[in-house]
């Protein structure tokens, strides 16, 4: 699993926070759970600058109880937990969010990280966002930027972007690079296909133990 103690800077998964700088506490734990990918975990290091000098914090069973009651302010509920943990002789508090499958999550607006910045979601980022609550898309979107098996689901000769099997076979099996509530994109070395999800039906590869898409150009 992705970790990001080792991070020196802040990016998209990573921010520093001081003690008295929590005013935002809770919408960058919305933000983090609206934006980190499954597999990875978002991390708030409290007690530590933006520049990485570590200030520690004065009551870290204090800010244990902030974060909680932050966390208690979102719905649908995060997956996250914290720890203290000492740093050049300062205590520190760590808060790790992961992957919920529930988004959006709302802690008033709807917030999701853009690169190194909490941002209020677009109107696009939060369709996208409810459409990942669908079974289907949501079940899709666990397998962005991994290698799926892609197969036929029909033995029909319309044409269609993986119709004939052939490419998988010379460039291998393919990416799942997007998805959205309506359609999926897969890439492999001869390009890239979107096909609606209406037309996909998910299955399970195992031999190779991973996602199997159908696609069924009968579903037109």
């Amino acid at each position: 699993m992705a970790t990001l103690m080792d991070h020196p800077w802040e990016d998209s998964l990573l921010e520093r926070k001081t003690e008295g700088d929590l005013r935002d506490l809770l919408k960058t734990m919305v933000a983090f759970a609206n934006s980190v990918k499954p597999g990875h975990i978002a991390v708030i290091l409290i007690g530590e600058k933006d520049d990485g000098f570590v200030q520690g914090v004065k009551n870290a069973d204090h800010i244990q109880k902030k974060v909680r009651e932050e966390a208690e302010k979102i719905y649908p509920a995060i997956v996250w937990r914290s720890r203290v943990y000492d740093n050049n002789g300062h205590p520190c508090v760590r808060v790790e969010i992961e992957y919920s499958g529930d988004t959006p999550h709302f802690g008033g607006p709807a917030w999701v990280r853009r690169r190194s910045e909490t941002v209020k979601a677009s109107d696009e980022t939060f369709q996208r966002l409810v459409d990942f609550r669908k079974n289907k898309a949501r079940e899709l979107a666990k397998w962005v930027g991994q290698v799926v098996t892609v197969e036929r689901d029909d033995q029909l000769s319309t044409v269609g972007c993986w119709c004939d099997p052939s490419p998988l076979k010379t460039h291998g099996m393919p990416k799942l690079v997007f998805v959205t509530g309506f359609w999926a994109t897969f890439e492999n070395a001869a390009g890239q296909c979107s096909e609606p999800l209406r037309k996909l039906t998910l299955s399970w590869d195992d031999a190779q133990k991973r996602l199997k898409v159908l696609v069924n150009f009968a579903n037109a």
